[in-house]
């Protein structure tokens, strides 16, 4: 073994191999992962070097694929295909934690720039598993990178941790459960009777709707529920269910009753936690069922080990969540579309006006267009590119995991609606192409929505460049600035020599352009800007604009560099010193040559 001290990770690092799909249960809990409610932003590609542009971009809610010889979606071939996932976890504590990631063929993974599994081949014998055990992960957010190849023959691919105990090794299982596929069925009257007026898949039951309603067709008061799902304990031992509600529940595990509090609860929210010693490994059947009365609605289903299968008892259970946030949707202009569903291939049933706000019931996976109530008693989707979000908590609107977005995101209900697009785009040579200038910096991005896009690169405040289309609802446009192509805010473009009327609507999603081909700022005789900075003190040259990239050296205070670009937020300059390139932390910097809109993203 090696011990591996990389910023915030220290980690002992033991990798062991398990041939065959045997070698795993059929599917360890899905809830194996922290932070449920994050998601990979997954990119597929036509090849298995993960080479070009990608076929297939989409937001995957785990990894846990099993395609055997078939394709993970449009554009991409059953065979000799790869695929890369991201996205930044927080771990809520400090200790000892077990990766296990399972390909068919080859697949790797990095926690921040440290990678920990690197099996980077094919497997002629079918899928395997590898288990890596990092030792003092830190508490806090980390960024998690997962690349895999599928040669020929069946395609799967696993990636699932677990918390194994404090910095002491101990054994107790601190990882709370809850996320599964659960059936999910709504009725309009407070005893299950009847036909459900809303069938849905929930990943989690964990939901305060306060005054409002589940969904459409569900009223706010005197409802019920209920939801089903086959869970695999991984485990045989101790087990604590914790459930939660405002008004009554009661749950089973396979035909045995664990709960049972069917009656209302005036004082609000309660919780129940029930102790099952001996719950077997394997596949158990859940039920919940719940109904709501009056005033507030609520419930929470959680499950965690306590101990081995001797009973005894094992790590105290960690403090149950706050609750979700009542998150509310306020229009930031008059007339805002109201739609029967998400996107704008749907009709229009009602417009919404500022300063009203709106509860929010729920909103598609990457929250492009929520679900709001109407006044009526109605419920219609808004694009969120037209609407201010909020919660009433307060403490819910700050970003205590410094995931860049506030908390509350995590507690809007995802609803697997598909969006209906626009209608076809006029042929091009109809285009009428306009000319902009930018009113302040901007942001360019591969689609229209400030959510559902990514940023290629950015426009000095003052360029000039040429408007090709508009969306829908004229929130962005279509610009090409020095041979590039992206979308901006058309809050900050002035349109020199026509109206956004006279564009086309658009909802193109362009390719983003290569590495270092975005934005080489000129000056009006068509020179290259050069850009200088000096160091006020003596910075780390760093392999990754983060303060968990390896350090490559020092820059001493007063050098004076060239700087080569910034990363999305500016924080970080790219520079060489001596040969080596890496990069600084940008506000020890003092830029004597050139302005930061002058440099491209890299």
């Amino acid at each position: 073994m090696r011990k591996l001290t990389i910023g915030g990770l220290v980690a002992v690092i033991t990798l062991v191999m398990l041939a065959g799909s045997a070698s795993l249960s059929p599917a360890l809990p899905q809830v194996v992962e922290a932070n449920a409610g994050t998601q990979w932003d997954a990119s597929y590609y036509n090849n298995t070097s993960l080479s070009g542009a990608p076929v297939l971009q989409r937001v995957d809610d785990q990894i846990n694929f099993d395609w055997g010889t078939g394709s993970p979606g449009a554009g991409v071939p059953a065979d000799n295909f790869s695929a890369r996932w991201t996205k930044t976890v927080n771990f809520p504590q400090t200790g000892k934690w077990i990766f296990r990631v399972g390909a068919d063929d080859g697949v790797r993974m990095w926690i921040d720039v440290t990678p920990i599994v690197n099996e980077w081949h094919g497997n002629p014998e079918g899928y395997k598993l590898y288990e890596v055990s990092v030792d003092a992960l830190t508490a806090g957010n980390h960024d998690l990178k997962v690349e895999y190849y599928e040669a020929t023959g069946n395609a799967k691919v696993t990636v699932e941790w677990v918390y194994a105990g404090g910095s002491g090794g101990g054994g107790s299982s601190g990882q709370v459960y809850g996320q599964a596929s659960w059936n999910a069925s709504f009725y309009n009257n407070a005893s299950l009777s009847g036909s459900p007026v809303l069938t849905r898949v929930d990943n989690v039951i964990n939901f305060n709707w306060a005054t409002g309603s589940p969904g459409a067709g569900v009223p706010a008061d005197n409802f019920s529920a209920r939801w089903t799902a086959t869970v695999n304990f991984p485990t045989t031992g101790h087990w604590i269910f914790r459930v939660g509600a405002d008004d009554g529940v009661r749950m089973w595990i396979d035909v045995t009753p664990i709960v049972d509090e069917w009656h209302s609860n005036p004082e609000g929210y309660r919780t129940y936690q029930v102790d099952v010693n001996g719950l077997t490994a394997g596949n158990h059947d859940l039920k919940v069922e719940y109904y709501e009365a009056t005033g507030n609605a609520g419930i929470q289903v959680q499950w965690w080990m306590a101990g081995g299968s001797s009973g005894e008892s094992g790590q105290a259970a960690p403090p149950p969540p706050p609750p979700p946030a009542t998150v509310y949707a306020a229009p930031i202009t008059q007339n805002v579309n109201v739609r029967s569903g998400p996107g704008q291939g749907n009709p229009v049933i009602a417009r919404i006006n500022y300063p009203r706000s709106y509860h929010v019931a729920g909103g598609v996976a990457d929250l492009s267009w929520l679900l709001i109530d109407l006044d009526d008693g109605r419920q219609g989707w808004v694009s969120n590119d037209w609407v201010w979000l909020y919660a009433l908590e307060e403490e819910k609107n700050q970003d205590t995991t410094e995931g860049g977005q506030p908390d509350f995101v995590d507690d809007i209900p995802r609803l697997y609606v598909p969006i209906a697009p626009p209608s076809e785009l006029p042929p091009v040579d109809e285009r009428v192409v306009l000319h902009g200038q930018a009113t302040d910096t901007l942001n360019l991005r591969d689609g229209p929505s400030l959510y559902a896009s990514k940023v290629i690169g950015a426009i000095p405040q003052g360029a000039s460049f040429t408007v090709e289309a508009r969306s829908r609802n004229a929130a962005w446009y279509l610009v090409n600035y020095q041979d590039v192509r992206g979308w901006v805010s058309a809050l900050y473009v002035n349109l020199v020599d026509g109206y956004a009327t006279d564009l086309l609507v658009s909802s193109e999603v362009v390719p983003t352009p290569p590495q270092g081909a975005v934005f080489v700022p000129q000056t009006e005789n068509g020179e290259p800007v050069t850009v200088r900075g000096r160091l006020a003190s003596t910075l780390k040259l760093r392999d990754a604009a983060s303060l968990r990239g390896n350090e490559l050296g020092e820059v001493p205070a007063g050098t004076e560099l060239v700087i080569e670009g910034r990363n999305t937020s500016g924080a970080w300059y790219l520079v060489t010193y001596n040969g080596q390139q890496g990069w600084i932390y940008s506000p020890e910097v003092t830029l004597i040559e050139g302005t930061v809109a002058d440099l491209p993203i890299r």
